[in-house]
């Protein structure tokens, strides 16, 4: 059928499957012979014509990993979906994560690209536009922006052994490592947007200043984690990329204090990027500072998942 010569024309690679354990374990069956069996034995074939043409014969979905005919299967065991970088050796695919991307099976063939090299989309009926160079490079500049940011949090941990012991921290919760105590001995930071300017001291205070009548408000004192429910829907957790500095001066349209909610995005340079109220007399800050990096150990400790296998490609 036409969908299998489409589905196959990679030679011994399986259109949809994951290089690796996948890729190997479709050619290790075509090698020894016979015809196809589904990987969870639930339906064995002359031929190996059943593979990705575009009708779902396996309980498991093995037999269309490169189509949306399985898309509805919700076995445990079945394949776990498409993957865009299909034809790619797996150490290739390590190298750039964007395309190692697995999307659901219903959007293979549906009209719109979503693999960044149109994969998806290989009936034709779509042309896609080849956006894994633009998309890598992002990637790139994300992973160089994040591992910078890493390097810079290990100074503040170093700041923040010296700066804990201070009376004015005393009782401060400051994070893992207590990277955020660093953060708020660097000093404050400033933000103006249009007539107001907002000035954040973290473990202090927050301020908003009205240049027109010179007025300035307290939006918020010292400041407390937000939590987050554990997967067992009872467990709270603290939440250090989000510290509610509350407490601020009374607001009459809320009938209560004003408050600050300042959101912590990691960057090797610590700044305010946006100030939004929103909710009356709430006001939500983006704060970049390399306290909300991962630890650098996180960047040495990442290593591949997926085993270079050899294939071959016509």
């Amino acid at each position: 059928p036409q969908a299998t010569v489409a589905a196959t024309a990679a030679g011994d690679l399986v259109r949809g499957a994951a290089p690796g354990p996948a890729q190997a374990r479709y050619s290790e069956r075509r090698a020894a012979g016979g015809g196809f069996e589904c990987f969870d034995g639930s339906g064995r074939f002359a031929s190996w014509d059943v593979l990705n043409d575009d009708f779902c014969d396996c309980a498991d979905g093995s037999d269309e990993p490169g189509t949306a005919a399985c898309a509805g299967v919700k076995s445990k065991v079945a394949m776990p979906g498409f993957t865009c970088g299909w034809q790619l050796p797996a150490e290739q695919l390590l190298e750039g994560g964007i395309r190692a991307r697995v999307i659901h099976r219903s959007s293979v063939n549906d009209g719109i690209c979503d693999c960044c090299g149109g994969e998806d989309e290989w009936d034709g009926v779509v042309v896609c536009k080849d956006r894994c160079g633009e998309a890598l490079a992002e990637e790139s500049s994300h992973a160089a922006l994040a591992l910078a940011g890493s390097k810079a949090r290990e100074a503040y941990v170093k700041r923040a052994a010296s700066v804990k012991h201070e009376s004015r921290y005393s009782g401060v919760d400051g994070g893992p490592d207590d990277v955020f105590l660093a953060a708020a001995a660097a000093g404050c930071l400033s933000y103006t947007d249009g007539d107001y300017r907002y000035e954040v001291c973290l473990f202090d205070h927050v301020t908003q200043h009205d240049s027109r009548n010179k007025k300035t408000f307290k939006l918020g004192t010292k400041g407390a984690w937000d939590t987050s429910l554990w997967e067992d829907g009872v467990t709270h957790r603290k939440d250090y990329s989000k510290l509610i500095m509350g407490g601020g001066e009374y607001c009459a349209p809320a009938n209560g204090p004003r408050q600050a909610e300042l959101l912590f995005e990691c960057d090797p340079s610590p700044r305010l990027v946006s100030v939004q109220e929103t909710q009356v007399c709430v006001y939500t800050f983006r704060f970049k500072t390399p306290a909300a990096c991962h630890p650098l150990m996180h960047h040495q400790s990442e290593s591949p998942i997926l085993p270079s296998v050899q294939r071959k490609q016509s």
